[in-house]
């Protein structure tokens, strides 16, 4: 995704109360059993129930490396705010494998559960989570427009049950570095899934940019996989200088297709998702993802402590990163400015 080279981010609620202990009567002892699975033991007191938290992806487990990444970091930071893995903490996490319809089922099967929060990665696990839900509090992650798609009513003041982290809109920033790459671009595709909220203010930010520049855009529109192959048709026949891509979970589950079919078409790609870049994409522009399962960590800690997840503001990137496939621009036959080089976050050789 694109967005401005420098972002506001929403502050963060204030100190929050100490936390809430939930109490339940004892179980009995049987057989001398003095260990009671789940629980924490604080000398000659009631026994403290763990605090569940539900974690909810819609793409794989397996080679998913954003969220085994960011799950590392979510449970780091909550170690450090008090809530350890068993002690007094349960992280049940699960994965749609790119199925929206199982999508909905895991986010009922953790309300069924009842788990204390869900943290749900991007726009449509939240979604799915707030279908389920409108009483159990929800952390978003990294959600593109959570206004537009009805979450929040606002940034400031959420309002509901949903807070967390949402992402900016970045087609302009993202369409100047195109045309570092290609300075001749006079007609751009962009390849999105019309049924993601994520993608309209997204190519609001980027119309008005390609409209100052004379740009021509053309959107060609998936929302299957299914659709892939008429949606390459559509791009060939357009016969556009460059791709851009705005990454979401049905264009995500493609990501192998997609990389390659502009490799095939000689077309210089930007993607909105980092992951892409690394698997031999030529370039992408995104937040740092990663640093936002940090913050959601920090969300959890406030709402287990008592903190309402209709006070706590929505934070906004702050940080983005730029990633830049040289072994894909050799095999395109661009030469990649050396000044945008050098200000790349990363470069895959």
């Amino acid at each position: 995704m694109i967005g401005p080279s420098r972002a506001r981010s929403v502050a963060s609620a204030g100190r929050m109360s100490p936390p809430a202990i939930r109490r339940r009567p004892l179980l009995p002892v049987l057989a001398g059993a003095t260990l009671i699975l789940g629980t924490r033991w604080a000398g000659g007191q009631q026994a403290v129930q763990a605090a569940r938290v539900g974690v909810l992806y819609y793409g794989p487990r397996s080679n998913n490396v954003t969220a085994s990444s960011g799950l590392s970091l979510f449970r780091e930071r909550l170690r450090e705010l008090g809530h350890v893995e068993g002690k007094n903490l349960v992280i049940d996490d699960r994965y749609a494998d790119a199925d929206s319809r199982r999508l909905d089922e895991l986010a009922r099967e953790l309300v069924d559960s009842g788990v204390d929060v869900i943290v749900a990665s991007a726009l449509a696990a939240t979604s799915s989570a707030r279908r389920a839900t409108s009483a159990i509090p929800i952390v978003m992650v990294h959600a593109g427009n959570p206004i537009g798609a009805g979450l929040i009513a606002s940034l400031a003041r959420p309002g509901g049950n949903v807070t967390g982290t949402a992402n900016l809109p970045l087609g302009a920033k993202q369409l100047q570095l195109i045309r570092e790459v290609v300075p001749g671009v006079a007609r751009l595709a962009v390849l999105a899934n019309p049924t993601n909220a994520g993608a309209a203010p997204i190519l609001a930010d980027l119309g008005d940019a390609a409209r100052s520049l004379a740009i021509s855009v053309v959107v060609v529109e998936v929302t299957r996989s299914e659709d892939l192959p008429k949606a390459f048709a559509a791009i060939r026949s357009a016969r556009p200088d460059g791709l851009m891509v705005l990454v979401e979970p049905v264009i995500g589950a493609n990501r192998k297709e997609i990389i390659d079919f502009a490799a095939r078409s000689r077309l210089p790609a930007m993607y909105d998702f980092p992951g892409f870049a690394r698997a031999g994409g030529l370039m992408s522009y995104s937040p740092r993802f990663l640093d936002h399962y940090a913050l959601a960590a920090e969300y959890v800690d406030k709402i287990l402590k008592g903190a309402k997840p209709a006070d706590l503001p929505v934070q906004q990137p702050a940080k983005f990163e730029l990633l830049i496939n040289s072994a894909a621009a050799r095999e395109l036959g661009l030469a990649v400015p050396r000044a945008l080089l050098v200000r790349a976050d990363e470069v895959i050789q």
